[in-house]
């Protein structure tokens, strides 16, 4: 592998020439440069661009930590960020955590030494701020908030709620069931069983029965026995709302083992409007939330720096999908 060294005794530069240009330190003639872009472009040398942001108190990377890159909605996120960030003139610093907060500290402080231009958080983690000091780096949660003092991009999940158990009731059902993927931790997530709640105390149904599976649950991406309790506990449900398309596609593919017909017997509304959402047999009603948008925000967020301004607590608009499993 070539070093800087070498491009020097190929070009006849100093180390110190080229590091200084490199890092925009100093003026070289156009003749000294394409000197440099020559010898480093027949070593096929590369400049270390984490170093050079230590050299320039300014950085070309932004990170993004997220709990699991195998879950569907979490995939989009990365997916939305990763091509916003590019469209900024950045790079991409993906930290999965696993939910493990030792793992997740270790990246936050990886990303904080490498003067990362900012963090983008859409893990779980509930503690992370009694292990890392979140000042003095931009930073930018989604689908939760930390504090006032860090701004957050969220989806209206009050509303989504409130959509889901209006669809449902408007359906025909009378006995709903809620599945959370997240009930027992502090996520903005949760507002989605109070908007569903809600409605159905307003309209003088039946109160919704709630399940709520664990965050080990959540990366294994395996509900089955959850949903299995649920129905044998609740035999009179009829019309299931989930937290995320993946548990509701769990639904509907016991339904089918059970002889249980969507959306006969049983009506099924998921959230997020994942790619699988479309896959489903039947396709899945769910509510859609717009991680375009959020991850948008979120990166011009953390470009925008110092000139964005206060912090602030966006809260994006969802919309109910329908399709055939309601």
């Amino acid at each position: 592998m070539a070093t800087l060294k070498d491009v020097a005794r190929l070009s006849g530069v100093t180390v110190t020439t080229i590091s200084r240009m490199l890092n925009n330190r100093v003026n070289v003639s156009e003749k000294t440069r394409a000197k440099i872009l020559a010898a480093m472009e027949e070593l096929d040398y590369h400049p270390n661009e984490l170093a050079q942001s230590l050299i320039k108190q300014k950085s070309s990377f932004i990170g993004l930590i997220v709990p699991s890159a195998k879950n569907f909605f979490f995939g989009a996120v990365i997916d939305c960020v990763e091509r916003h960030v590019c469209a900024s003139g950045y790079k991409l610093l993906l930290c999965v955590s696993d939910l493990d907060v030792h793992k997740e500290v270790e990246y936050f402080h990886m990303l904080k030494s490498n003067k990362v231009a900012g963090v983008i958080l859409a893990s779980h983690t509930q503690n992370l701020s009694e292990h890392v000091n979140l000042a003095n780096l931009p930073l930018v949660t989604i689908d939760r908030t930390l504090a006032d003092s860090v701004p957050s991009a969220c989806a209206d999940n009050y509303a989504g709620g409130r959509l889901a158990a209006e669809h449902l009731l408007d359906r025909g059902c009378r006995q709903l069931a809620y599945i959370s993927g997240s009930a027992g931790i502090e996520m903005d997530a949760n507002k989605r069983w109070v908007g569903f709640c809600d409605v159905c105390r307003e309209r003088g149904a039946e109160p919704p029965v709630m399940v709520d599976a664990s965050e080990r649950d959540f990366i294994a991406m395996r509900y089955e026995p959850l949903i299995h309790q649920l129905f044998q506990e609740h035999p009179e449900v009829d019309g299931v709302f989930s937290s995320n398309d993946i548990i509701a596609a769990q639904v509907l593919q016991y339904c089918s083992q059970q002889g249980i017909e969507v959306p006969g017997r049983m009506k099924v509304v998921g959230y997020d409007d994942t790619d699988l959402a479309c896959l489903t047999t039947p396709p899945l009603t769910t509510i859609h939330q717009p991680v375009e948008d959020i991850c948008r925000w979120a990166v011009e967020r953390i470009v925008a720096g110092e000139s964005a301004g206060a912090p602030e607590a966006r809260v994006f608009p969802v919309e109910l999908i329908q399709r055939q499993s309601t």
